[in-house]
């Protein structure tokens, strides 16, 4: 059992930078990309 904590324990900071907010944001915009900018500009305009 405390072999397994200690094991986790390197993984923890990999876990926190995942679950970063400011992390899911850029990942959010790198998979929606720019073309969810236009259609959104589209409607302002109209």
């Amino acid at each position: 059992m405390e072999k397994r904590l200690k094991s986790l324990k390197y993984f923890a900071p990999l876990v926190q930078i995942a679950l970063c907010p400011i992390t899911i944001l850029f990942i959010w915009t790198v998979f929606t990309g720019p073309e969810a900018i236009p259609v959104v500009s589209e409607e302002l305009v109209s």
